[in-house]
């Protein structure tokens, strides 16, 4: 049984308690309810939650090393090693089509190999990251094309062969502010011509005539 000092002492202490301390633990223990309560009554619509995640995990491509995995996988299983190759270095991952696969002779028309054997090559390179960007880089050889009413020279066919490109990848659902080509004419040979003639010569432009797809930052 508590004497009478031992209930004054008690007494005391509680009046030291401050107000304002009681007032903001009610406030806050309100407050926790309120936020209970909302998230009670609140629906989560789990199927668009789905869906959008769904979208961007088709939409993404994690790395430029995953990218080249999956192109050269391509490569190996349609067996395309002499007409694409592939590198990746500081500057970005480059796909290289050789020998004029892409295009017809003095066309920038795209042909039966690149709307069929090279069509799933571009189906992966259109999911990639939407922080990279994408550039198409045309190359002919060294032989000046007749000038025509479509192309002036090497300069406009090498420029419209990666339009036709940047097209296909447009409807392939890449934003056009994520691409750009570049035309090289016969200014940056995979293999230098001179001192070269009959069977070598003939090679060297076939090597040269090329559109390289680059992916960077």
């Amino acid at each position: 049984m508590s004497t009478f000092s031992e209930i004054k002492v008690h007494k005391k202490a509680k009046e030291k308690e401050p107000i304002w301390l009681i007032a903001y633990v009610d406030l806050t223990t309100n407050l926790m309810a309120l936020f209970i309560l909302m998230l009670a009554m609140s629906k989560v619509d789990t199927q668009k939650f789905d869906a959008v995640s769904k979208e961007v995990s088709n939409q993404r491509t994690d790395s430029l090393s995953e990218l080249l995995e999956k192109i050269n996988a391509e490569i190996k299983a349609k067996k395309l090693e002499k007409s694409v190759t592939t590198s990746l270095g500081a500057a970005g991952l480059q796909v290289e089509f050789l020998n004029g696969v892409l295009y017809e002779s003095a066309s920038s028309d795209l042909s039966s190999f690149a709307k069929n054997e090279a069509k799933p090559i571009l189906d992966i390179l259109s999911r990639t990251d939407a922080k990279y960007l994408l550039s198409f880089d045309g190359h002919t050889d060294d032989v000046p094309i007749k000038k025509s009413i479509k192309f002036r020279d090497n300069w406009d066919l090498s420029t419209q062969r990666g339009v036709s490109l940047l097209d296909v990848m447009k409807k392939l659902g890449v934003p056009e502010a994520r691409m750009s080509v570049a035309g090289f004419s016969d200014t940056k040979p995979k293999i230098p011509i001179q001192g070269k003639t009959g069977k070598e010569l003939e090679n060297a432009r076939a090597s040269n005539r090329r559109v390289v797809i680059r992916v960077f930052q």
